[in-house]
């Protein structure tokens, strides 16, 4: 059997015609993760009786109510949110935090029609009717839901396996997500009653083709609202203000393209060439906050355009311990694996030169892109920014490269040399560029002809 048919993926019996196909593996389904949702089960702020009308924390509200867990009657003793009070329909809003655009996300809840006893027998009969919508949609458009009838005070909790869910493609990072009443008395108060948010997400893909000097520009909040990224870079530029956490799914290491350093060696002659060729070069860091403060406010951080950790050390400081603690180093104790700002290499290599060939040396360096999002605690404020910077953890690949010449090269080779022409070329010996000896036999004077 030839050789190539033993690669192959059949297997035939005796020489016959029965023949095995073996079916391809199936595809590796998307791994869904789990996205924090803050305040989750609305337990804070504790409401101790009866409704109070302060938002959930972390939780944006208009027109709301925060029931405790007694009158809310959920099954495991939640406190819950009516998405109404008088004299308007309220609304609900939080942010998907870590998740990008085009990522695949699921949002689930519990809900019931409102335990309140003021609330008409026709307004909770057939149930009460809510809209969900994540900005950044296609035309933001809603899906409706609508909670299970009951009687007057008296709540119908969806849970367990019959709780709420609704799925949809991010269109933005850190999606937010608004769920709104819409009741047919819009002078209510009884709204449907909401508690105990999960969401799950199957990330979008890692940008790998992002290139180092134009990265996606960084994203900042105040609590939900989109707010300008030199507020909240301003803000954690004090010790201590904010902290990094690094996001594992959208940072990697990689190797740059490779690049030419030092010169080429060309050897036109008939023997190798060996060479002791010094090399010096320097990898600089690259981050969005700054590439933010070009491109956006028109001026750079600095005049002299210096690094992220030069023009914004506290920033920089932030970023490095949360690197540091991402690696397991919480504590932040010396470490073989320090996040570099940038590196410089300075050495000597041995080179051998083949007789008509071309000699350089290039490098790949080794990096390391960082995503993550500075958080200040104290002023509810987010800024989801990216850096790029030489890595400490592997190192650069070097290259010796040699091949043959290229045209313009090997006529280099052959051209003549370049010499100096004497002026005279009756002054000293005679030169070939003369046309050979200056005369003919010299005669001998008083010879007689015969």
């Amino acid at each position: 059997m030839p050789r190539h048919r033993a690669r192959s993926c059949t297997t035939s019996l005796l020489g016959a015609s029965l023949v095995l196909i073996v079916p391809p593996a199936p595809a590796a389904a998307a791994e869904e993760i789990a996205v924090t949702v803050e305040n989750p089960d609305l337990a804070e702020a504790n409401v101790a009786t009866g409704a109070g009308t302060k938002p959930p924390d972390r939780w944006t509200a208009v027109q709301t109510q925060l029931l405790s867990a007694a009158l809310a009657g959920h099954p495991d003793k939640l406190q819950a949110a009516s998405l109404n009070r008088a004299p308007a329909p309220g609304t609900l809003s939080t942010r998907l935090w870590r998740v990008q655009k085009g990522s695949k996300v699921t949002v689930s809840w519990d809900d019931s029609p409102s335990s309140l006893s003021e609330c008409k027998p026709d307004e909770v009969a057939n149930g009460q009717d809510y809209e969900v919508t994540p900005a950044g949609t296609a035309a933001d458009q809603p899906a409706s839901f609508t909670t299970k009838g009951t009687g007057t005070g008296k709540p119908n909790w969806q849970h367990g396996p019959a709780r709420r869910s609704y799925s949809f493609t991010a269109g933005e990072n850190n999606p937010k997500i608004t769920f709104a009443s819409k009741p047919s008395d819009k002078a209510s108060k009884c709204g449907p009653l909401l508690t105990r948010f999960t969401a799950t997400q199957e990330p979008a893909p890692v940008p790998y083709t992002d290139k180092k000097p134009r990265m996606p520009m960084p994203e900042a909040y105040k609590a939900h609202e989109v707010v300008p990224p030199k507020d909240v870079a301003t803000a954690c530029n004090t010790a201590g203000a904010c902290r990094f956490e690094k996001d594992d799914r959208y940072s990697f290491r990689y190797y740059d393209r490779p690049r030419m350093v030092g010169q080429a060696y060309i050897n036109c002659t008939r023997n190798p060439i060996t060479d002791q060729r010094p090399l010096k070069w320097e990898e600089f860091p690259y981050d969005n906050v700054t590439q933010y403060f070009v491109k956006e406010e028109k001026k750079p951080l600095t005049p002299k355009r210096e690094l992220l950790n030069e023009s914004l050390p506290h920033v920089a400081a932030q970023i490095e311990g949360g690197f540091t603690g991402a690696d397991g180093n919480p504590l932040e104790m010396a470490t073989a694996n320090p996040l570099l700002w940038n590196r410089k290499e300075d050495r000597t290599l041995s080179v051998a030169v083949q007789p008509g060939e071309v000699s350089w040396i290039e490098v790949q360096a080794a990096r390391e892109r960082l995503t993550g999002t500075l958080v200040h605690d104290k002023n509810n404020m987010r800024l989801d920014i990216t850096v790029d910077v030489p890595s400490g953890s592997f190192g650069d690949r070097f290259y010796q490269r040699t091949g043959p010449m290229s045209k313009v090269e090997l006529t280099r080779c052959a051209d003549a040399r370049d010499n100096a022409r004497t002026p005279d070329n009756t002054i000293g010996a005679p030169t070939l560029r003369s046309g050979g000896p200056a005369a003919g036999p010299v005669p001998v004077t008083g010879a007689r002809r015969r």
